[in-house]
Order: structure tokens, then sequence, then C-alpha cells
């Protein structure tokens, strides 16, 4: 139907006053929401506030050992020492001049954290769409992986070659290895999710022994693991906004069992190519056995990731085992790790081959020059006892290269 330039200027003009009376409502019932807010708060207000002072003071304590037992000097004088005790007092202050500015600032702050939900933001929270969630504590969205679809897709590799298609530019790390008769693959992600998410995701997949042929460039399809085949686990997501250096935690997994967990904020990265050093993901994951744990640490070791002292002193790209346990902080590491299998990715091959090769080079060059000591030197035995200790040493010196 051809509508005249008159009927067309009527509509222009309807829809121009329903959005203006939209928003004209919207403006309308936060500021009277505010206003009874703010009522409501400054009727709270009151008139005197208690302010506590802290200081410290330095109180006398016996020195004990172990078995609890007072410890004294030669001369039988129990031994003390000063330790610092922390004391507060209340002090009440005048409060008439001040009307409402101190104090409502913290009956707002607490108000901010029971702010009631919006509409769509409760039902997101307690519905799924396409499977996933809406964490509302958090502010941000996740994988239901006990309920979702995905999980009778399994993973391929195809999967990531073809993401960027979908406006998703994400890192991975994948680690294989076989335990109990099942081949198994952890995978991380972490980068930018079609235009509107960042976010990251660790996932654990299985297939049944012997399944996967380590084919550069072949699909590697896994099942999403069994409910017997969960891990715990807990991952921390960091995130530097203006790819300054300062990282800020937007989101956090909690410790539990899952085959997958993910968290995914709104957001953009300032760059799509590799590495996304915008981002940081921290794991922890509990594997069924030491022996098991052993076997993804070894895979961390070949895609690049060192040791840290401890698990609250992880730096960029390390890990830390303890027993069954593994904490890991990753930052810009792009490998896949294949342990144990005989075929491998080429990165992996580079990495085996390099140090191999060097060290039959290395052990020969003393062997050489063994045989030429006793031509230049007049006490050949003194040589020849001197080189094969240093023979024997570079050898244990290469293998220890080749565990790092």
């Amino acid at each position: 139907m051809k509508l005249s330039k008159q009927k067309i200027l009527i509509l222009a003009i309807s829809a121009v006053v329903v959005i203006a009376g939209s928003v004209a409502a919207v403006v309308l019932i936060r500021n009277f929401s505010k206003e009874k807010e703010d009522t409501t708060t400054s009727a709270t207000v009151p008139t005197y506030q208690y302010v506590e002072e802290t200081y410290y003071v330095d109180v006398p304590e016996l020195v004990t050992n172990e078995n609890h037992e007072t410890v004294t000097d030669p001369s039988g004088n129990a031994l003390t020492t000063l330790k610092k005790v922390v004391k507060t007092t209340k002090k009440v202050v005048n409060n008439n001049k001040q009307t409402t500015k101190k104090p409502v600032a913290a009956t707002t702050n607490s108000a901010a954290t029971t702010k009631p939900l919006t509409p769509l933001a409760k039902w997101l929270s307690e519905n799924q769409v396409a499977g996933y969630r809406y964490e509302p504590n958090g502010d941000f969205f996740y994988t239901d992986d006990k309920d979702c679809w995905q999980k009778n897709a399994g993973y391929n590799e195809f999967y990531d070659n073809y993401a960027p298609a979908a406006a998703m530019f994400i890192d991975q790390i994948r680690i294989r290895f076989t335990y109990e008769n099942k081949d198994w693959m952890l995978q991380l992600w972490k980068g930018q999710y079609g235009w509107l998410f960042v976010g990251a995701e660790t996932g654990v997949y299985t297939a049944p022994a012997g399944t996967y042929k380590g084919g550069k460039g072949d699909a590697n399809h896994y099942d999403c693991a069994d409910k017997e085949d969960w891990l715990y686990m807990q991952l921390d997501c960091y995130w530097s906004k203006n790819n300054d250096g300062h990282y800020k935690k937007i989101f956090t997994r909690p410790y539990d069992k899952y085959w997958w967990a993910t968290g995914f904020v709104w957001g953009q990265l300032t760059k799509y190519s590799k590495p996304r050093t915008e981002l940081k993901a921290k794991n922890r994951i509990t594997f069924k056995s030491e022996e098991m744990a052993n076997l993804f640490v070894q895979g961390l070791k070949e895609a690049g990731f060192v040791r840290a002292v401890g698990s609250d002193q992880l730096v960029d790209d390390s890990y830390y085992q303890n027993g069954k346990d593994v904490w890991l902080l990753w930052s810009s590491i792009q490998h896949d790790s294949f342990v144990g299998y005989t075929g491998t990715t080429t990165s992996t091959k580079k990495t085996t081959t390099t140090t191999t090769t060097k060290a039959p080079i290395t052990t020969e060059k003393p062997t050489t020059t063994t045989t030429k000591a006793p031509t230049t030197t007049e006490k050949p035995t003194t040589t020849t006892t001197t080189q094969a200790p240093t023979t024997t040493t570079t050898v244990p010196a290469t293998d220890n290269t080749n565990e790092q």
C-alpha cells in the first residue's frame, strides 16, 4: 500500500511523540523512586553518629616453646615479648548540621546490594536461554553445564577453527592424555565472544582409549565428560579493560564439579589478535588422582607453563601442583600438548626435536676434545680423567632441560 507524504509525516510525528513519552515516563518513574528512597532514608538518619577510633597498645607476653612451656634465660627468669594489641574506642559526634550526606551514602550502598532485580534479570536468573543463565550477584552470564544442549554436541577442533566466522576471537590451550582407558582432553578458552561479551571457559572431554590419532588438522572429536568424569574446578577471570596492566576480577565460578565451567560479561577487547592478554584465567582443578594430575602437569610443561612456588604466588603462565590439585594462571600461551602420544602436532615435535638433537652434539664435542688431549698434553691420564666427568655431567643437564 502506497502512503502519501502527509500520512508518512503524521506517522513520523506520532512515533516521535510515543518515544518522547516513553523516555519521559522512565525519567519520571526513576525520579519518583529516587525521591521516595531519599525520603525514607532521611527519616532514618540519626542525630548522633558513633565513630570508632583504632590504636595499638604493646602488651608483654610470655615466650613459650612448642610444648607450651615458658622459656627462661640462664638465670631462670621468664622471657617475655611485646605483642601489639588493637584497641578501639567509640566517639560520639554531633551530626545535626550534616543532614543526610554521610548516612545516606552508607544507606544507599547497603540498599544497592539488595537492590531488586528487574523483571528481565530475575527471569534470566531463574531460567536458561539456549543453555545460558544470568548470575545477578556477580553480574555475569554462564553456561548451565548440568543441563544444556551443548553437551550433546561434544567438541572437535572445527568449532574453534571456524569461530571467527561467528565473531568469536578466542585463545585456546588443549592438554591431551590417556588415563584409565580413556583419552582425555582439558581445554581452556578466553577472549571475545561475539561483539558483546568477553569471558573464559574450561572444558573436560573424553573419548575411548585409542580414538585420538594425533594427526594435524584432524577433527579429533571428543564427547563432553559424563557425570562420573566431572572434575572439581574453580575458574576466575581477570580483565584489564583499558589494556593498561591493571586487572580486575570480572567473575568467579565457585569450586564445584563441572564438565564445563564458563563465564561471560558485557564488553569488548581493545584488540582481537592473539594473544588476548587483556584477559587472564585462573584455574584450580582437582583430578581423580595424583597420577592423573601429573599427566596434566606434564602437558602444561610441554605447553610452556613454569612451576610457581605456591598456589597463592602464581605469575603469568605458571602452575602449582599439590597432590591431585593443580592451580594455574594463564595469560599468553597458545599450544596443544599431547602427553604420551606418538603422533604430535608440529609445535610439539619442534620442542622435542630441538632438545633431543642438541644433546648428542654437546656429548660428541667433549669426545673429540678427549682424543686430542693426549696429543697436546703431557699427562693424557689426567686429561682423560677430567673429560670423563665432563661428559657425565653434560647428559643429566640436558635431561633436566627436557623436564622443564
